[in-house]
């Protein structure tokens, strides 16, 4: 089982690094009442997990029936919220739970006819229904919606609570093999997110490897794909499209790349060449689905 999942909190008071909102949503769970909420920033910094956790708090026993989970980035449509959404909003609770609760991750994929959809049912049926809503880039998200919403930014955690949350897993897990100072090491090496981190020291126990090595293997990852992007690119959008599918989203690829191109050797304006579609590949990765994205990208580089 994946580590992310694993150990993916389970409650509001095992919320890491984002104190700001653990402190609110501690506050909504005693009351039993809470707002529609948008969780904004990068990826890997715990927007989904506090949102789950959240919800499990409030709807206890009951959570099952009355939790939905959409990914807004992979069907955006306006007829998704007019038909799914709406559909659930309307719905009456199950059991003795407060409300129902919806989580729309990844929200800035959704069109603007679609959020103003959304505005409305939200409206209508506030009594039903909370929506909690994630988003890598806040700007994308109608300020009809933000206005409706009480508002976090996840913040990129503090490399300590990176820390502390591994060691914790590695205790769990039972594994003594890496010390303190190699996991510091490893940690600032790689401009790491949480989900990163623990996704690579776990690949680094499963293939019995120091942490060192495993940076070095995932990034020869990358600068495998940077090759085939510079000397056959239909391999290029194969291998990367691949990468996909394994589970790596579009910003980790972006953010592989770039280490990539910044450990080559080329010409300057070749480099500032791939690091500008690699920065507005990530900057897309809200508008446009990830395997179009990834071929755009490649097209111009």
């Amino acid at each position: 089982m994946l580590w992310t999942e694993k150990y993916r909190p389970k409650s509001v008071n095992e919320i890491r690094g984002q104190e700001h909102y653990r402190m609110d949503a501690t506050i909504w769970v005693e009351e039993e009442d809470m707002p529609n909420v948008l969780y904004y920033g990068n990826p890997g910094n715990g927007k989904t997990a506090a949102a789950i956790a959240t919800a499990r708090d409030m709807l206890k026993d009951s959570f099952e029936d009355n939790f939905i989970e959409l990914n807004a980035s992979d069907d955006r449509r306006l007829e998704t919220v007019r038909t799914t959404i709406k559909n659930v909003a309307q719905s009456g609770v199950v059991g003795d739970a407060p409300f129902r609760i919806m989580l729309l991750d990844e929200m800035d994929g959704m069109t603007t006819d679609a959020q103003n959809a959304l505005k409305r049912i939200m409206e209508r049926y506030s009594k039903n229904i909370r929506f909690l809503i994630t988003c890598n880039d806040r700007t994308k998200i109608i300020f009809a919606l933000q206005s409706r919403c009480a508002n976090y930014h996840f913040a990129p955690l503090d490399a300590e609570v990176i820390l502390e949350v591994v060691q914790n897993i590695l205790a769990s897990e039972e594994i003594d093999r890496f010390n303190e100072d190699e996991i510091r090491s490893f940690i600032a090496s790689g401009s790491l997110d949480l989900r990163r981190a623990i996704t690579e020291i776990q690949a680094a126990k499963a293939g019995n490897l120091t942490l060192k090595k495993q940076i070095t293997i995932s990034l020869e990852a990358y600068t495998e794909g940077l090759n085939l992007i510079q000397n056959n690119k239909s391999a290029a959008l194969d291998y990367l499209h691949k990468m996909l599918v394994d589970g790596r989203n579009v910003k980790e690829i972006c953010r592989g790349l770039h280490d990539a191109v910044l450990d080559t050797e080329m010409d300057s304006k070749i480099k500032f060449k791939y690091l500008r579609a690699i920065g507005e590949t990530e900057w897309r990765s809200s508008t446009m689905t990830p395997k179009v994205l990834i071929s755009w990208m490649v097209g111009q580089l």
